[in-house]
């Protein structure tokens, strides 16, 4: 099972080899595999959203980076408010404090598997696990549509921004999926995650700002 660590501005320089390996893969599947992103000199794949607002999660087998996501305030640019707000006409461009953008999520070529148990699952659930930590309560992105049936096995409630097209040969969409205790639960149920998969060190960046967390509302 995966090591979830949660990378930021505050405490990058504690991956360095780590973080080199993730855009690295990144370029592998992105720009060589696909080709939706220019093949890079380097081979290191970065784009506009790799910011100090970005909270990178990297799912590690040992010292390996084996899958990753991204996820980024939707209060700043990010990859559906500067690509495809178009695709959002069902509910409109998310411009929230609690609504996170969510990309870069890839697992290596040989832990990929069927459904919602491997590694892939394990990293879904840590989306939604540091979601719930940090008070998230909608997170998702443009995906393939071959993954929102990927977030239905967890047994997710998902939201469909707009309808889906075809990009670079894909079926894709925009879509978000709800932030709670009982998603985390029935995510970890189908995926087999039988514990907590986040590791945090060193100075943690909060998603939100404490003056800017969403206030519960009162029940009598």
């Amino acid at each position: 099972m995966i090591e979830a660590h949660i990378v930021n501005a505050r405490n990058k320089h504690l991956y360095h080899r780590e973080f080199e390996e993730f855009l690295r893969r990144r370029h592998e599947y992105y720009a060589v595999a696909n080709r939706w992103v220019p093949i890079s000199d380097d081979g290191l794949e970065l784009d506009p959203f790799d910011t100090p607002q970005a909270t990178y999660i990297l799912g590690m087998l040992g010292d390996r980076v084996v899958t990753s996501a991204r996820l980024m305030p939707t209060t700043v640019p990010n990859l559906v408010s500067e690509e495809f707000p178009h695709m959002c006409e069902n509910i409109g461009l998310p411009c929230s404090q609690d609504w996170a953008d969510w990309t870069r999520t890839y697992v290596l070529p040989e832990y990929r598997g069927v459904g919602a148990t491997g590694i892939l699952g394990q990293m879904f659930c840590a989306v939604m696990e540091y979601c719930l930590d940090e008070g998230i309560s909608h997170t998702g992105g443009v995906l393939q549509q071959f993954l929102l049936k990927r977030w239905l096995d967890l047994g997710w409630k998902v939201i469909p921004a707009g309808l889906p097209r075809v990009l670079s040969g894909d079926w894709c969409l925009v879509a978000y999926v709800e932030v709670t205790e009982k998603a985390l639960q029935s995510g970890r149920l189908h995926a087999s995650v039988s514990r907590p998969l986040l590791v945090r060190q060193g100075a943690q960046l909060p998603f939100i700002t404490p003056a800017k967390r969403p206030v519960a509302e009162a029940v009598s």
